[in-house]
């Protein structure tokens, strides 16, 4: 089968009519009508149906529509690659990443299949608070970020899930619940509790307080940690207890234990973010492999997740 073929075919499918489709691929109608009529001979089914005002799929040809585009797709990127050695050039995409995200194993386990899927881009990572990363990725700094939800500025943004991570309670190994299956929230007022600065992540902080306000509890006295993800090390250091999102709690030292919290109304969500008015064509190859990946990686069980 003949790669023209596709694309006339293509052509066709998509303008919905066999003159339309001859004058944007600027060959004559009935030289296109007889190619059609050959490829429709070569797989053995009709691929359009006739109609009095144009064309339409097939069964058949819906099938081959849908195999075609992706095969072409594939074939023009390759070509592009080729250029691109022979020029000597190579893509590059800034890549983000809000402070508590840089040491989940699912992050880092999509970025690796990104850069296994393209390996002709240059990924340029970059770590920022949310707020400062949202407004990055707005001016168009950034390419693609992975943020941390709930977060006030993200509704500027597009973004796709990538997995839920459930609040957990981090205390100290000597700790009375240590060695306790789960606790509730109302049993942690007699602790200091480890907070985050609210600058680093103001919708996450407002609503972990409020979480926390719900359940009789008043942190306004908690300590606070440079970032979320050095909570638990301070919680080793012996100043209190925390509340931190489970994607943290995956190697953490002997000297603090994880707990799970039965009533705990909070739930982060990390995503992959980009600005919706992004459209070079680097970034979306990656968002398009990035959702194939997230798919993937949502049905095989990350070690250390």
């Amino acid at each position: 089968m003949e790669l023209r073929y596709l694309r006339y075919f293509v052509t066709v499918a998509e303008c919905q009519h066999f003159t339309r489709a001859a004058e944007k691929l600027g060959i004559a109608q009935p030289p296109l009508s007889q190619q059609i009529k050959k490829l429709e001979q070569e797989v053995g089914v009709p691929l359009f149906e006739r109609l009095s005002r144009g064309v339409a799929l097939t069964p058949a040809g819906q099938v081959l529509y849908d195999d075609a585009v992706k095969i072409l797709a594939q074939l023009d990127h390759a070509v592009q690659r080729v250029k691109q050695v022979a020029r000597g050039e190579r893509n590059q995409l800034r890549l983000g990443f809000a402070s508590s995200t840089v040491v989940s194993q699912a992050v880092l386990e999509l970025v690796r299949r990104l850069q296994q899927s393209h390996p002709d881009i240059d990924f340029q990572p970059i770590e920022l608070p949310m707020p400062a990363l949202v407004e990055t990725l707005r001016q168009q700094d950034v390419d693609l970020a992975f943020l941390r939800l709930p977060c006030y500025a993200s509704e500027h943004v597009a973004h796709t899930p990538l997995f839920s991570d459930p609040f957990k309670l981090v205390v100290p190994a000597h700790h009375a619940f240590a060695k306790q299956q789960s606790v509730t929230l109302s049993q942690l007022g007699h602790d200091p509790i480890i907070l985050f600065p609210r600058d680093i992540g103001p919708g996450l902080h407002d609503a972990l307080v409020d979480g926390l306000k719900g359940a009789g509890l008043t942190p306004s006295n908690a300590s606070l940690a440079p970032q979320l993800h050095s909570a638990t090390a301070m919680v080793s250091a012996g100043f209190g207890i925390a509340l931190v999102p489970e994607s943290l709690t995956t190697q953490l030292s002997d000297h603090v234990a994880v707990v799970s919290v039965e009533d705990m109304p909070l739930v982060s969500h990390v995503v992959l973010a980009w600005q919706r008015t992004n459209t070079a064509r680097v970034v979306r190859q990656c968002i398009h492999t990035a959702r194939e990946q997230i798919e993937r990686l949502a049905s095989e069980p990350v070690a250390g997740d």
